[in-house]
């Protein structure tokens, strides 16, 4: 049997989506146990989502630092360290995506209505960006499954501010789950190819 390449592109681009995938999960789960709203997330958030097109995967974060807690979160996962408890509910909400970018990304009538929500934002004014997106995620996403269902603090998954930027985080997440699956991504390929991903997130 002969060694993958750590190095081999294909790798780097599933891991980087990984790690997209990975970092906006994060992003949600910690907006809704402890409100952390940050204008950079946020921002961050929206160019992936706006990233329609990119050549290579770390086009969607625009550097490799604008993926950095994706990839520290990632890191631990793919080396089989025992994760804490916010770690474990973080990979379950994963799974989840995953699951859910795959259906996403064979449903034209969803695909179609998320870019349009995508061309929508691009002419909108900043404020606006989030409730599209919010929107874009309630008409296509909220009604496949797994259904993804958050828990955390009752105070910040009630206002409705945060549960716009929650969703907009998750339609990110989603993004990078089916641009991992555009790479060539799989449950059983990830399940094999961990010592590769983890090579290639350097």
């Amino acid at each position: 049997m002969t060694q993958q390449n750590p190095k081999n592109p294909i790798f780097e681009n599933q891991a980087l989506a990984l790690a997209g995938v990975a970092q906006f999960t994060l992003y949600a789960h910690e907006l809704a146990t402890d409100g952390r709203d940050l204008p950079a997330r946020f921002n961050s958030a929206a160019q992936a989502i706006f990233c329609t097109d990119p050549d290579h995967a770390i086009d969607v974060y625009g550097s490799r630092s604008g993926v950095a807690d994706g990839t520290r979160y990632l890191r631990v996962q793919l080396s089989g360290r025992r994760p804490d408890a916010k770690g474990a509910a973080v990979a379950r909400y994963i799974g989840q995506i995953l699951k859910l970018s795959g259906k996403v990304l064979g449903d034209e009538q969803a695909l179609g209505r998320i870019r349009g929500a995508i061309d929508r934002a691009r002419l909108a004014e900043a404020e606006d960006v989030a409730d599209i997106f919010d929107a874009a995620y309630r008409e296509t996403i909220s009604s496949m499954r797994p259904q993804i269902m958050l828990r955390g603090e009752p105070t910040y998954l009630k206002n409705e501010f945060i549960q716009r930027r929650i969703r907009t985080q998750l339609l990110a997440a989603v993004r990078c789950g089916v641009m991992w699956r555009q790479c060539g991504g799989g449950f059983v390929s990830l399940f094999f190819r961990r010592k590769a991903l983890l090579a290639a997130l350097g």
